[in-house]
């Protein structure tokens, strides 16, 4: 049995207009109280007063309708909605929940009955999982879920009737319960039944936060294209210009911006061109042009570089800085494209590792070659390092000759082009290393790789078992078990 018990503790609410708030504290010493104000999960600064004997008020023309937090020193707090035009509270400092008497705010009563309701269950289910009492437990779920829908029903045009009805899952037909493929395809498709995308207030409640969170992290395919069809699909329900679309556009955009996962930068992308970009003619009214800007030049830069894009062509010259190699005409199977810098620790770390990759799929007969760029200026720290560990893959890099004179060898010579001399800025540049595995037409099926993640992902791909790989796994499960006997000790 599951309760969605702890999801409540948190209410959004109604109209704004002058509000008078009234809150006796026994126990409260004078001091400086603070007024805090929820939007998704986190509280953000709304007011400040002074309790005298325990009482605390507050009075303005504009307090925000949504979920508010009264802090006090500690810190410690309890929290209520901002609905009513009066609220008056009493409870005591140390044990509010238990305490706290409503004598003011329709909302907060229903809300904070209900809370009370919710722990009273929760003490009794707590006796009979000691007991073992799986029927009584039942009961006990079916009574909150019943009590739950009372509120609903009678309360649809209040705050607290829509955020119960929000946590509450769609219930599967019992004719697909056994299938999971079935109950899946349900689940998915009647998510947002009870969450009323077309009431911006919902924002204002960490309920909304964990609903999206759990939808786009849990429960969604994680394929770009998969997050930006139910992206557009949620926002084409949410009026433009409210705090509800400015989070979820925000929400879906950066968490996916920085996904560990391989290709969820296709998220970022798509994210910018519907919602942020042009700058000119933005939904994004929270930013500023400059900003804007900014965000549209890096969309612009990454897109090119997406899983499934062909990779830009880089024609550049070998240590030799007299023979120019064009990528494109490789013939391999797979190339390994790698951006490094002989200056850069985590290449010093990663360019062995690879090396020794290298040799092991020549030995295998894997039609791969590795083609790898110096981003270091200074030519002659790169062939150091090339001569010192013997890379004898392709290497390539626009020497200080080709830098101070590109026009030499884009036009009179013709050897190459303005974007392979420019690759730090095709690429994307920031940092080194910068691995990208390509197929044979050079299009793109891995990127943001290190030793092990393109050995894994080479194993995939051509169902084989590469020796270098099985010995790093284990490098890094020992790593891993040392790690946490550490943490053991010292804790």
């Amino acid at each position: 049995m599951r309760f969605l018990l702890f999801l409540l503790f948190t209410i959004s609410s109604f109209l704004s207009f002058t509000q008078q708030l009234k809150f006796k504290i026994d126990g409260l010493n004078d001091t400086t109280i603070f007024l805090g104000r929820y939007l998704g999960d986190r509280l953000y600064y709304a007011d400040t007063s002074f309790s005298e004997n325990g009482i605390v008020q507050f009075k303005k023309d504009n307090y925000k309708p949504g979920v508010y937090a009264l802090i006090c020193p500690g810190p410690s707090y309890f929290e209520f909605i901002m609905a009513d035009k009066e609220v008056e509270m009493e409870t005591t400092i140390g044990s509010f929940i238990p305490n706290m008497k409503v004598k003011k705010s329709i909302e907060n009563k229903l809300f904070y009955g209900y809370i009370q309701f919710i722990n009273q269950k929760k003490k009794q289910a707590e006796s009979f999982k000691k007991t073992g009492e799986k029927d009584k437990l039942a009961a006990i779920d079916n009574e909150v879920k019943a009590y739950q829908r009372k509120i609903v029903s009678e309360n649809k045009d209040k705050l607290i009737g829509k955020i119960l009805n929000m946590s509450i899952d769609p219930v599967i037909p019992n004719e697909i319960i056994e299938n999971d493929t079935l109950k899946y395809k349900f689940y998915l498709n009647h998510f947002w039944d009870n969450i009323d995308l077309g009431d911006a207030r919902i924002v204002h409640s960490p309920v909304y936060h964990n609903k999206l969170n759990y939808f786009f992290k849990k429960l969604l395919i994680q394929h770009p294209d998969t997050i930006c069809r139910y992206a557009h699909k949620i926002l084409s329900k949410v009026e433009e210009g409210t705090d509800l679309f400015k989070y979820t556009v925000h929400f879906i955009t950066y968490n996916f911006e920085t996904s560990k996962i391989m290709g969820m930068d296709g998220v970022f992308v798509c994210m910018a061109k519907d919602y942020y970009c042009p700058a000119d003619n933005s939904k994004a009214f929270w930013l500023k042009k400059e900003k804007l800007d900014e965000l549209c030049e890096k969309a612009s830069a990454l897109d090119p570089l997406l899983i499934g894009k062909i990779a830009p062509r880089i024609v550049l010259a070998d240590t030799s800085e007299k023979k120019w190699i064009d990528f494109y005409q490789l013939p391999n199977k797979y190339n390994l494209l790698i951006f490094w810098d002989p200056d850069c620790g985590h290449c010093k770390k990663e360019i062995p590792k690879l090396k020794k990759m290298y040799q092991e799929l020549k030995d295998m007969n894997v039609d791969i070659e590795f083609i790898a760029v110096g981003t270091n200026l200074e030519n002659d720290k790169w062939k150091k390092f090339i001569s010192k560990n013997q890379l004898k893959w392709i290497n390539l890099s626009d020497f200080p000759e080709a830098n101070e004179n590109p026009k030499k060898y884009l036009f009179e010579k013709r050897v190459t082009d303005l974007k392979s001399l420019n690759f730090r800025k095709t690429y994307d540049i920031f940092s080194t290393p910068q691995v990208y595995l390509l197929d044979a037409n050079k299009k793109i099926i891995g990127k943001k790789l290190d030793a092990l993640t393109f050995g894994n992902l080479l194993q995939q791909l051509e169902k084989i078992k590469i020796p270098y790989v099985q010995l790093l796994e284990k490098q890094k499960e020992e790593e891993k078990e040392k790690k946490n006997n550490n943490v053991n000790k010292a804790d």
